[in-house]
């Protein structure tokens, strides 16, 4: 009895494991070579423009998939940069909206990393799950947004 308690739990341990492998494997996520182009959609538009940005594009774990800070653009920028895509990516909405939301709930400007300015951006998978966020910052507000909004529709083409 002994014997076939341990074989039936053998395989159902097998078997969970199985399962999760299968589902990391169909977990959506957002490729780097992917997150590469979306960078360089940004740098097209703001060179074509003569705006200065830095560029971040962060995975759904915050991990930092592609960057760029632009010959002119400041230092700081980076930061900006970094701080509005990990704003996106943890409210799962442009920082924008985040904006407008802290500014009716100022209590939530105490979170700690939060950056609520324009510029910031979520990136969805087709089947419509987070797999990242997008943050651009050196320019005005508008750039900011127009540039981050170039990278999400560039990495959304198919």
């Amino acid at each position: 009895m002994n014997k076939i308690i341990k074989i039936v739990a053998s395989c159902l341990f097998a078997a969970s494991v199985a399962s999760s492998v299968s589902a990391e494997e169909t977990r959506p996520y957002l490729p780097s070579a992917t997150a590469l182009k979306g960078v360089q959609a940004c740098q097209t538009l703001a060179t074509k423009n003569n705006w200065n940005m830095a560029i971040v594009i962060v995975d759904r774990g915050e991990n930092v998939l592609a960057s760029l800070r632009m010959d002119d653009a400041l230092p700081g920028a980076y930061t900006g940069a970094t701080l509005k895509a990990t704003t996106a990516l943890s409210w799962s909405t442009s920082t924008g909206n985040v904006l407008e939301f802290t500014k009716k709930n100022p209590q939530f400007n105490q979170f700690p990393g939060l950056l609520p300015i324009g510029g910031g951006e979520p990136i969805f998978s087709e089947s419509g799950k987070l797999i990242g966020a997008v943050g651009v910052a050196g320019g005005y507000v508008e750039h900011d947004e127009e540039c981050a909004k170039a990278v999400v529709a560039k990495i959304s083409e198919k």
